[in-house]
């Protein structure tokens, strides 16, 4: 998929987005992943949904920052089509598994409980924190 084409298909238009908006969507990956490690122990459904989130706001800060957003249908699947036009690997293999992590946490909020694994919240975890991390580092430049 292109960015010409997500914009052809409206899953995606042209955003200004301000410095400010581009750092409000980091920070909410940054609580994101925080809240997500508190309660790691506690409920691992909502574990990997918040981890999930917050890798999902970080998406879209780097999205920003190219000057595109989702439009409001099927936002959250534009965001990783539009991350797999854009980025380059190792990190295109982590975004093919964020999506995979969005459509399981569908099934955790709308359909299933006790869906998630303790060592899959832990490995979305570790690759949310890795992922915020260099979303970041290339930000801040």
């Amino acid at each position: 998929m292109s960015i010409d084409r997500l914009l052809e298909q409206g899953k995606i238009h042209r955003f200004k987005a301000t410095q400010d908006e581009i750092k409000k969507s980091l920070e909410i990956a940054e609580r994101d992943l925080s809240v997500a490690e508190k309660i790691f122990q506690d409920d691992l459904d909502w574990c990997f949904s918040i981890g999930y989130n917050a890798i999902f706001q970080a998406c879209r800060a780097y999205m920003f920052s190219l000057g595109y957003r989702p439009t409001s249908t099927e936002a959250h699947k534009a965001v990783f089509e539009f991350m797999e036009a854009t980025i380059e690997q190792p990190y295109k293999d982590m975004i093919t598994y964020f999506d995979r992590a969005r459509r399981k946490r569908h099934r955790t909020i709308y359909n299933e409980v006790g869906l998630v694994s303790k060592e899959e919240a832990k490995q979305l975890l570790q690759m949310a924190k890795d992922f915020i991390t260099e979303m970041g580092k290339r930000l801040k430049k």
